[in-house]
């Protein structure tokens, strides 16, 4: 899964993005507004994490247009303004939840899931197709109840995958949902992936190639 964040103290972010990061997710990080609506409409990120304070565009100015585009996304405003009526501002507008600064990084990455969860409706932090299942929280796949081991890319293109059963999905598409600001990943990097993929689950991980348009993930449950 994929997190934006949009946050102009240097310190706190990169602290935000190493906490997140060692959580199990994919991290990218922003510090004005205005530069974060492009990356908004791309539409790869599963949450964005919005301070209010930002240069360029205000951060209810962003949820403001990200409700009136439609756009679902969950958000977590992460802010010093703490006062009541602007927290119920912020609510309002359609943040899905509210911290005020000094928080600590650990309710971040708390917060971080449990928003994941409302939104993704995971009910135990775990994903499952078959016999294979993946448990969001701790990053621990297993397969028939036997841990298997993923190095982190490839635990991450099957959560997508699991994400997305039933849909077909372009190389382009998975490429995105893994890639970041600092590092573009190839269609060719994606073969590579689903190869050791199915390599070590097998016929259990139930991903068939599309010749020509990418692959698909069967639903077994």
């Amino acid at each position: 899964m994929k997190i934006l964040i949009l946050e102009d103290n240097a310190i706190l972010a990169e602290g935000l993005k190493t906490a997140i990061e060692e959580a199990g997710y994919y991290v990218d990080l922003l510090m004005d507004g205005m530069q974060g609506i492009p990356w908004l409409k791309s539409g790869q990120y599963d949450l964005l994490m919005l301070d209010l304070g930002l240069p360029g565009m205000d951060g209810i100015e962003i949820l403001r247009y990200l409700r009136r585009q439609k756009n679902p996304i969950p958000v977590i405003i992460i802010t010093a303004r703490d006062r009541l009526d602007q927290r119920i501002t912020g609510l309002e507008e359609g943040a899905d939840d509210y911290l005020c600064k000094p928080f600590s990084l650990e309710e971040v990455v708390a917060r971080v899931r449990a928003v994941i969860r409302r939104s993704r409706s995971f009910s135990d932090n775990r994903l499952k197709n078959g016999d294979v299942e993946l448990c969001l929280a701790s990053r621990t796949l297993t397969l028939n109840g036997e841990i298997v081991s993923l190095h982190r890319r490839e635990l991450a293109v099957l959560e997508y995958f699991m994400l997305n059963r039933g849909r077909l999905l372009s190389k382009d598409q998975v490429a995105d949902s893994i890639a970041s600001l600092e590092q573009d990943i190839s269609a060719g990097a994606i073969e590579t992936y689903v190869s050791r993929i199915r390599k070590k689950l097998g016929a259990a991980v139930a991903i068939r190639t599309v010749r020509g348009l990418g692959y698909m993930m069967d639903s077994l449950d």
